[in-house]
């Protein structure tokens, strides 16, 4: 309903496929975002001081800082649509070439699942919460006019609910794809230790592992390339949401007036878990993938010990593997792991102590 996933037909690997309606409905809400984002925009720019939370500013940049937030929120959850209506066929494709792989991973045994349904309840919770603070604070607390509080509301809660989507979406898949490499991966190992001499049957069967994790490996990478737009809008938001709430968190806290204190400091903690979680979802899942891709080279170079012809098969992945490490991208402006949460807060740190010095 959002777009952010394609209304796809079919219900097999060889029939699914981006029909016409859905194309054209996806479309139709990347162009309704778009108008309406734009509205949103000149007038919060143009407006700013009607969208001010409290009546008294807590410094001389603080409608400055609001502003550029609200800007970057619309901006972010705009290009989450256009970019995925834009990568909608890719989409299609990715699920149409897993599902057509699994068909061999079920004939060797395979049949391990991953459900996101407690960590997706806990981010939706997490985002409804949020939403539910900022009505409280922007109807009750603010001295906004009543046009503007439902717009603010609006940007917000498509903010919450694209970002929330697409985190819950890129996790799902992304985990699947960790535990077929992995399924992969164990069997390769399993076939390396085998002992005896080389045969044809015991060829054939390494060719078609190491095939298949080859389109696997192709599947990771189309992935990575789809939703990098979407991954950099969402992460530039977050940093940016982290970093300005926790300084007015700081701020409100350091106030000498009680009241301010009351009128931010929630929707601050509020915004700064729920971006926090969003992250930290998004980015074990992308370090969970990588490892599972990047281990597949580590079993493989064990397969020089075998034979001569075991070599001639391994050689081509082994090089591309050494040559090239897969790791996610934000569209190539910087790595998604686990290390990335350290880095971004490392990063918010070190400017919260450049501005709380100011």
């Amino acid at each position: 309903l959002c777009a952010l996933l394609p209304f796809y037909s079919g219900d097999d690997e060889e029939t699914l496929r981006l029909g016409r309606l859905g194309r054209w409905y996806g479309r139709l809400i990347a162009l309704i975002m778009l108008i309406s984002s734009l509205f949103f925009g000149e007038d919060v720019l143009f407006a700013s001081r009607e969208y001010r939370l409290v009546a008294s500013a807590q410094g001389d940049t603080e409608e400055i800082n609001r502003t550029i937030e609200t800007l970057l929120c619309i901006g972010s959850y705009t290009m989450m649509v256009l970019s995925n209506v834009q990568n909608a066929s890719r989409h299609c494709r990715t699920l149409r070439d897993i599902a057509r792989i699994d068909e061999y991973l079920e004939v060797n045994g395979f049949r391990e699942s991953y459900s996101c349904r407690k960590l997706g309840t806990l981010v939706v919770s997490v985002a409804a919460a949020v939403l539910a603070v900022a009505f409280y604070y922007i109807h009750f607390r603010s001295g906004i006019g009543s046009r503007r509080q439902s717009i603010l509301l609006l940007v917000y809660f498509l903010q919450l609910l694209c970002s929330t989507i697409l985190s819950i979406y890129l996790r799902t898949l992304l985990m699947n794809l960790a535990l077929r490499i992995g399924f992969l991966n164990r069997k390769l190992d399993a076939f390396i230790l085998q002992e005896g001499e080389s045969s044809g049957e015991n060829w054939r069967e390494l060719s078609n592992l190491i095939e298949v994790l080859c389109k696997f490996r192709y599947i990771t990478e189309n992935m990575n390339s789809v939703a990098g737009v979407a991954l950099l809008f969402l992460f530039g938001f977050a940093f940016y949401t982290v970093t300005n709430q926790s300084y007015l968190a700081f701020a409100t806290l350091t106030s000498s007036s009680r009241l301010e204190v009351a009128d931010t400091m929630g929707l601050s903690c509020a915004w700064v878990l729920a971006e926090t979680i969003t992250m930290a979802v998004i980015c074990s899942a992308c370090d969970c993938l990588a490892s599972e891709a990047n281990g597949t080279a580590q079993i493989l170079a064990r397969v020089y010990g075998k034979s001569k012809q075991f070599q001639n098969i391994a050689d081509k992945f082994l090089t591309k593997s050494i040559k090239q490490e897969l790791q996610f991208t934000a569209y190539g402006f910087f790595s998604i792991d686990n290390s990335t949460l350290f880095k971004i807060f490392s990063a918010v740190t070190t400017y919260l102590v450049i501005l709380i010095q100011f």
